[in-house]
Order: structure tokens, then C-alpha cells, then sequence
């Protein structure tokens, strides 16, 4: 009988989770092994993370935060491995722990390092007990100081003013309006107006850095002193892909992120066609959201199997518009949508869509704990 090929997928994001499944839904179980590579023994669901730091409400930390052990259905190909990548080689990845799984066919989707409350640990225990930690610090703050207002920075303001309207929620930006210019100006003033409504305070085109030791403040780069007895940052996160310069630097630019062709595979230096890439790590003009990811996945699962038949690359990734919604607690929020001469809603749009449950039941469906 003849051995297995291997397909290998790094990262256990929406993205990992959704092309092995993909495949293994299709390949002969007898023929392809498929080895899902997670660098922590749960899947994150960043979108409700925010909440879940912040507040017991809702159960999120319960709904959010699921199991790797039901990704692949009995009887189809599929395995979890749970180690951290170090280095990939032509036709091996290299674990931390000393393991190294052969490829066919590698796929990498290890996604991004986030700071302040999302940078979660690897382990069970202490995610249970970074939890805790946060909710205790924001429950004891009074003057809360968030530097940076991406999407990241401005969820986190709304639902801290949602869950605690008394304490003093204030966000420090570098650019003179919230988010970045690939959305309109008006829809960065409508959330600067939603979120003062809500009593947090901007203070823009300026900057912050976190204080050291002990502190009552923080002082700005143009001189400002804000009060605070605790700053958050939430800046923009730091792709995982510095394991892949070794093997070839070419690929990965100086942002940490994946070059792809249109078919998301990787074109490397010796030629080969068999390394493919998705999700948050994808050198692509495009904002790193959860919308993005099925754009992908259509892409990568179907050029995959059509190279295995011996065929030619049958999809391409065109992008995705950026549209975006901004929750500020389960009952408010604002959102941009790119058609027209673009559209925004307000709260009962963001509620029904995503503010209320934060799309928890499409992780939970996806990790197989409904």
C-alpha cells in the first residue's frame, strides 16, 4: 500500500479550521493525511474577545473559547496538532518540541499577535486566568486609557462605557479621526459622535506609550497629561510569520506579511507551486477581518484539490469590500457598508447583526460545540 501524502496547515484560526475541513471533507482518508497545526489547544474567537475580557455577561468566555477536539468528522482525514512552528523547510515544518510533519502541500494561516487583552496565553489555565485578571483590572480602574483607535481600540471603549458607564473611558489616537483612511471621513466622525455620546473622551493626533512602574498619568507626545491608573494598548498586531524568512526570506516582507499570487499560493524561490497562504497573513490590499476569510477559503480548498488532480489553478482571490461593523456593547454600534455612496446604520442594524451574540454561534458550529 502506498504511504500517505501529507497536507499540513499552520494555524488553527477560522482560516486554518475552515481549509482542513474543506479538504477533508474531499480527500480519500486511505490516500491524505491532514494535520491541522494550532500553537494553543482552543480556537479564538477574536470577535467576541473584547466582551469576554470585560464582562461575565453573556457567557462568551464559555461560547467563545472552544476545543480543537471535534474540528474533523470521525471517519474523514484530520488530525489537531498542538505545537508551536519554529522553522519550515522544502517539504517538512518544524515544531518547537523537536516533532517534525512532512508536506505535500503546506498551508499557512498562523494569523496575528495581538497586545494588551488579546494577547492571549497558549495553555487552558492561564486563558482561565487571563480572563479573570482583566475583568478584575477594568472592574477596579477608574480612569481607563486606551492608546490606539483601530477597530480593536474602539470596540474595547464601547464596551467598557457599556458595562461601566461611570468610569472615564479616554482613547488616544495618532491620526486626527479614528480607524484608518480606507473608510470615508464621514463614517470616522459618525464614530467619534456615537462613542462621546457614550461619554468616551478622543484625544487625537497625538500619542501615548505605556507608563512604567506605578503611575496616576500619562503624558502625551505633544505634552499632555490624561489621568489614568490603567492604560490598554491596542494597537495593531504583529503577523506570525517569522518562522518562514529561513526557509525563504523572499516571501515575507518587511510587515511580516505573506507574498501571494491571485491563486493565494506562495511564489517561492525554488519554483514550486505547493505552499499556499490565508487569512490575516496574506500580503494583500486589504483590512484583516473574519468577513475575509471565506474569499479565501474558496480560493485555496478547490486550487489545492485541482492541483492534486494534476489541473490548473481554477480560482483566483479578487478581495472583498471593506465594510465594517463597530459594536459599543450588545445594544449599540455603527456600521459602514461600501456600496452607493455608502452606507451607514446605526444600533438596531449593529445589534441584530453582530453587537448582541458577536457571531459566536459560527465559532461554536465551526469547533463542532454548539
Amino acid at each position: 500500500m502506498a504511504a500517505k501524502k501529507n497536507i499540513v496547515i499552520l494555524g488553527a484560526g477560522n482560516a486554518g479550521i475552515e481549509i482542513a475541513q474543506g479538504l477533508s471533507k474531499a480527500l480519500n482518508p486511505d490516500e491524505w493525511s491532514i494535520k491541522l497545526v494550532s500553537d494553543r489547544p482552543f480556537h479564538l474567537h477574536y470577535l467576541a474577545l473584547l466582551r469576554t475580557v470585560v464582562t461575565e455577561d453573556g457567557g462568551f468566555a464559555e461560547k467563545a473559547i472552544n476545543p480543537l477536539d471535534r474540528i474533523f468528522q470521525p471517519g474523514r482525514p484530520g488530525e489537531v496538532v498542538v505545537g508551536n512552528a519554529t522553522s519550515v523547510q522544502d517539504g517538512a515544518v518544524n515544531l518547537e518540541d523537536g516533532r517534525q510533519l512532512l508536506y505535500d502541500y503546506l498551508v499557512v494561516a498562523t494569523g496575528t499577535t495581538w497586545a494588551g487583552p488579546l494577547a492571549f496565553p497558549k495553555t487552558v489555565e492561564a486563558k482561565n486566568k487571563w480572563i479573570a485578571d482583566w475583568r478584575e483590572k477594568f472592574r477596579v480602574a477608574n480612569d481607563i486609557v486606551i492608546l490606539g483607535a483601530g477597530a480593536v481600540g474602539i470596540e474595547l471603549a464601547g464596551e467598557l462605557k457599556h458595562y461601566y458607564p461611570n468610569k472615564n473611558v479616554t482613547v488616544i489616537h495618532g491620526d486626527v479621526l479614528p480607524m484608518n483612511t480606507v473608510y470615508p471621513d464621514k463614517f470616522r466622525r459618525r464614530i467619534v459622535e456615537k462613542w462621546e455620546a457614550l461619554g468616551v473622551k478622543f484625544v487625537l493626533g497625538d500619542r501615548g506609550s505605556l507608563p512604567q512602574g506605578n503611575y496616576t498619568s500619562i503624558t502625551t507626545e505633544k505634552g499632555r497629561t490624561i489621568k489614568a491608573d490603567l492604560v490598554v494598548p491596542t494597537w495593531g498586531g504583529r503577523r506570525n510569520t517569522a518562522f518562514l524568512k529561513s526557509f525563504d526570506p523572499s516571501i515575507v516582507t518587511a510587515e511580516g506579511n505573506i507574498r501571494v499570487l491571485p491563486t493565494l499560493q506562495v511564489p517561492l524561490n525554488n519554483g514550486k507551486t505547493n505552499v499556499y497562504a490565508a487569512g490575516d497573513v496574506i500580503d494583500w490590499a486589504e483590512q484583516k477581518q473574519l468577513a475575509k476569510i471565506p474569499s479565501h477559503v474558496a480560493v485555496v480548498v478547490p486550487n489545492i484539490l485541482a492541483s492534486i488532480r494534476g489541473e490548473k489553478a481554477p480560482k483566483v482571490y479578487g478581495g472583498f469590500m471593506e465594510a465594517i461593523l463597530l459594536p459599543a456593547g450588545p445594544t449599540v454600534g455603527v456600521m459602514y457598508l461600501p456600496l452607493l455612496w455608502g452606507i451607514m446604520f446605526g444600533d438596531w442594524v449593529s445589534s441584530m447583526l453582530k453587537a448582541k451574540t458577536l457571531f459566536v454561534q459560527k465559532a461554536q458550529a465551526l469547533t463542532g460545540y454548539p
